[in-house]
């Protein structure tokens, strides 16, 4: 049960991207430049900005210990924080990198460059290791099941979802002159998603399957308003 799980786990997380990429290559030309931004997009926002300030440079002030006190100072902070840093990164993307390429197709390709990369980089490569570590007969030292990888695997569809949303409405609204509405509709959508892990549990003792559950309603949504806005007549 485990090694199938994690076999869909990796399915997920690579597969998905990836075969996106490819079906949305044949269709659309520039669409392979258009995910390769949008996995930059986290990979320096995210790893090489947001997380080491967060991890080397805040703890060393000692309102950011209070913060952690306070659920929904602390979930607003990380959820709003993590809004400002991508959804920023795709407007500069979209605005100046991806000139003349703002169709629906280079929207999808983007979302999925950057959902697909945090997918594989944070979940992925740790599926992989934890088939190896099964096979190897250190299935023990995991210390998960096979039931937690499903749900692992389920939200990061959820987040590629989120992502592939907000990259629609962030590229809409550079193409349409209205990048600072739909680029704050995107962080505020954004830090609405991040700041519910961190509230749901600690203020209203919501389970994982809550914030799972959470993280997928909002993901759709995002991802239904993105398409639906690049579909408008005129768009």
């Amino acid at each position: 049960m485990l090694v199938a799980s994690l076999i869909v786990g990796i399915a997920i997380c690579f597969g998905v991207p990836i075969v996106g990429l490819v079906l949305l290559m044949r269709k659309r030309r520039g669409t392979g430049k258009a995910f390769a931004w949008g996995a930059a997009a986290f990979v320096v926002s995210q790893l090489l900005i947001r997380i080491p300030v967060l991890q080397f440079v805040l703890p060393n002030f000692g309102w950011f210990a209070v913060m952690q006190l306070y659920p929904w100072g602390y979930g607003l902070f990380l959820g709003l924080t993590a809004g400002l840093a991508e959804e920023t990164a795709r407007w500069i993307a979209a605005r100046y990198l991806l000139k003349g390429k703002d169709t629906m197709e280079h929207g999808l390709a983007f979302g999925l460059g950057h959902g697909g990369i945090e997918a594989m980089l944070l979940v992925g490569l740790n599926m992989i290791a934890g088939v190896v570590m099964v096979l190897t007969g250190q299935a023990e030292l995991l210390g998960t099941t096979g039931a937690s990888v499903l749900v692992s695997g389920a939200e990061r569809l959820s987040a590629m979802a989120f992502h592939v949303g907000a990259s629609l409405l962030v590229m809409y609204g550079v193409r349409t002159g209205r990048s600072a509405l739909y680029w704050a509709l995107a962080v505020i959508l954004h830090g609405v998603l991040d700041a519910a892990v961190v509230i749901l549990p600690a203020v209203f003792g919501v389970g994982v399957l809550g914030i799972e559950l959470w993280a997928a309603a909002l993901g759709g949504l995002t991802l239904a308003a993105g398409i639906c806005a690049c579909r408008r007549k005129g768009a």
